[in-house]
């Protein structure tokens, strides 16, 4: 049996906003220093999005207890836009692995996949201390190594941003997702 796969974007295309611009801002609301320190040196251009979110995902490791990250993946889960989930459910059947593939930290968006039933990933560091940012050709590297197309269907892909547009042209249906 051959499964099919659709390939799910999950900030403002899943969710209306940027989950992980909200995971910062709740951070530096509740006067976490470290986080507010390294959000100014990428607000003043020393670090690349990638090193930032590494050290974001490095301090959330130590600092983030199990309940925080429950609770704010549960937050996403609520906030899910009906209209996307839909969408994604029309080109689901029996045979279909629903992917939701996200540059935001995988230390929440795996429980928010878990609660989903789905699977996926979100960036992460490997155990070599590599930081796999799964944005624009890193997402689509990740998704052919894990789900090879001559052992899947690439079905369907639904994404906001223009970093995955080659990724969205790997599968039979693409879907361009502006929000309204």
């Amino acid at each position: 049996m051959t499964y099919k796969i659709n390939v799910i974007d999950l900030d403002k295309t899943l969710i209306p906003y940027d989950s992980f611009r909200k995971f910062v801002l709740i951070h530096i609301r509740n006067m976490r220093i470290n986080v507010l320190l390294i959000t100014l040196g990428r607000m003043a251009r020393l670090m690349s999005q990638a090193s930032f979110k590494m050290k974001i995902i490095r301090w959330s490791e130590k600092n983030c207890s199990a309940d925080f990250l429950h609770n704010f993946a549960s937050d996403l889960l609520d906030d899910i836009d009906n209209r996307v989930f839909e969408k994604v459910m029309e080109e689901s059947d029996g045979d279909t692995i629903n992917l939701l593939v996200s540059a935001s930290p995988d230390l929440y968006v795996q429980i928010l996949i878990d609660k989903l039933n789905w699977k996926g990933k979100g960036s992460f560091i490997d155990a070599q201390g590599v930081m796999h940012h799964l944005y624009g050709k890193n997402k689509i590297s990740w998704v052919r190594e894990n789900y090879p197309s001559d052992q899947y269907v690439y079905n369907m892909s639904i994404s906001d941003s223009s970093s995955d547009d080659e990724l969205l042209k790997l599968f039979k249906k693409e879907i361009k997702w502006i929000l309204h």
